[in-house]
């Protein structure tokens, strides 16, 4: 099947790579089809792109790669209602926000999306945990240094999941 995007133009999309949100993305919640596309293997940063709205693709990077230590606790109600069995089965992702100023680049660790990748299906989760914060700040940088809460880190060098 063929999509065309607006950021990378007509791709061709593996019917079977098809991830299926429950529940859609805080503000999108009307998309529902996603692919994940790399245009990069070595780039840490992937697009989580819409086939409903080819204009909408989300930045999006293994959370683990932001924070080495990341460990969100995913509720027994959404283990059950995207059919997780293990660990295994399970991919996070996390959004990525870049402001103007190339050095704001943030992670949105507090609600991350949680996919189920044998079944392909997935949801944005809000953890209740509050110690993981909305703008994760990636980078740190003469711009966000002020802005930047303290409880920032630079990222490790983590392997990213694969989907």
């Amino acid at each position: 099947m063929n999509v065309v995007t607006a950021r990378f133009g007509e791709i061709e999309v593996d019917e079977s790579k098809i991830i299926n949100m429950q529940g859609g993305i805080i503000g999108f919640e009307h998309l529902k089809k996603y692919i994940l596309h790399m245009q990069d293997e070595k780039n840490p940063f992937w697009w989580y792109q819409s086939l409903d709205d080819g204009k909408i693709a989300f930045v999006v990077i293994n959370p683990f790669i932001a924070k080495a230590d990341y460990e969100p606790v995913i509720s027994d109600n959404d283990i059950k209602f995207l059919e997780i069995k293990g660990p295994d089965d399970v991919v996070l992702l996390a959004i990525v926000t870049i402001l103007q100023n190339p050095f704001s680049v943030s992670a949105n660790l507090r609600a991350p999306i949680v996919i189920n990748a044998e079944k392909r299906i997935a949801k944005q989760i809000i953890l209740e945990d509050q110690t993981y914060p909305v703008k994760y700040y990636l980078t740190t940088g003469p711009a966000d240094e002020a802005a930047a809460t303290g409880d920032s880190e630079k990222p490790n060098n983590c392997k990213t999941a694969s989907l």
